[in-house]
């Protein structure tokens, strides 16, 4: 009983001391400067890091919304790490990447599966949603104040636009994870700074040699629904109009099969979507029938443009369909193993669009 009422009292000892000197791994937290945002880009071999820092008022831990409570910092080197290094000498203090919200990835990025590495090691979470941006410095040095940090407001932005189907949210995992195979792709949604604010713009296709190409919004509720990413709470809006009529209508849930059929050397990708369709207005009273007609219309249209932009002018297998070919074709699949962007190139999309009216 002694040894453990002993044990009890180191603890707590040890615990008051850790809240009081705000001590934690051998470093004052003080000392600190907590990244909320990164930016990463390459040129002539050397890389660049904007930072986007917590900046707290003297005193305390609660964020003064009524001005920037950010700062940011830059630094450059011939490594990731170097780069990281050299911006500490800027803050004044060790650099913690544990707290980053949103990872920035710009041009000269050529191969993210090794180059986002580090932020596989533990240092950051695989969670960390990545965007794409060609100027990675402008948004982190976009400082928001609107009640939150800026990281946060700017996750609070990108999870809204990925809710109504103009984005996709794609994490640092599941990038290294789709960019480390050749001819994989994972789609990226493109943020701006304009103006002091911020803003998404579409997408491009992240690969093992870069980015490349651009999806319009429009179009990224195509690559969402393809990829069978629709999530509970996500809503997309599709307008209506018939014979001069307006209706607005939500899809409000999405389920996506994809196969793959072969015939004479040439490959089909099927897709079968199944959705649940809400008629949110409908002031100028078009029949149900049309209303449902129009949305199937318009998600089949989406669904190709996001199939043309990534796979066809692209050549890249956004949507695994080596995967698919691999288990609906396996003897196409042994022929065209090793030349996958000649049958991705020349393949075609079969859309079948199914809705079910609730509400």
């Amino acid at each position: 009983m002694r040894k453990i009422k002993r044990w009890l009292y180191l603890t707590a000892a040890a615990l008051t001391a850790l809240l009081f000197t705000g001590c934690f791994g051998g470093a004052e937290v003080g000392e600190r400067a907590f990244v909320q945002l990164m930016g990463l880009e390459k040129e002539d071999g050397i890389y660049t890091v904007s930072l986007q820092l917590y900046k707290s008022e003297s005193g305390t831990a609660e964020p003064d919304v009524s001005k920037a409570n950010s700062v940011s910092v830059s630094g450059s080197g011939a490594t990731v790490q170097a780069a990281i290094a050299d911006a500490e000498t800027e803050a004044g203090k060790k650099i913690f990447l544990g707290h980053i919200k949103i990872l920035i990835i710009g041009s000269g990025i050529e191969n993210p599966s090794d180059e986002l590495a580090l932020f596989l090691d533990g240092s950051v979470s695989p969670a960390c949603p990545v965007a794409y941006s060609d100027d990675p410095a402008a948004v982190t040095e976009t400082l928001l104040t609107d009640g939150s940090f800026s990281a946060e407001q700017l996750m609070t932005i990108m999870s809204l636009t990925a809710a109504q189907g103009k984005t996709v949210y794609t994490s640092a995992a599941k990038l290294a994870a789709d960019t480390g195979v050749l001819d994989c792709a994972a789609a990226l949604p493109i943020v701006k700074a304009e103006n002091d604010t911020v803003r998404f713009d579409g997408l491009t296709f992240a690969r093992k040699n870069g980015t490349a190409g651009y999806l319009s919004e429009e179009d990224a509720a195509g690559v969402k629904l393809l990829l069978d990413a629709f999530e509970s709470g996500d809503k997309i809006t599709v307008p209506v109009t018939a014979d001069g009529k307006r209706a607005t209508a939500f899809i409000t849930g999405a389920k996506t099969c994809l196969k793959a059929e072969e015939s004479e050397n040439v490959l089909t990708v099927s897709a079968d979507i199944k959705l649940k369709l809400y008629i949110a207005e409908n002031p100028d009273g078009i029949s149900e029938p049309l209303i449902e007609q129009a949305v199937r219309e318009s998600v089949r249209d989406s669904c190709i443009g996001a199939f043309s932009s990534a796979v066809w002018y692209n050549s890249c297998d956004l949507f695994g369909i080596k995967k698919l070919v691999r288990r609906d074709c396996p003897e196409f699949y042994g022929r065209y193993c090793e030349n996958a962007e000649s049958y991705l190139e020349d393949s075609s999309l079969s859309v079948s669009v199914s809705d079910r009216l609730i509400g």
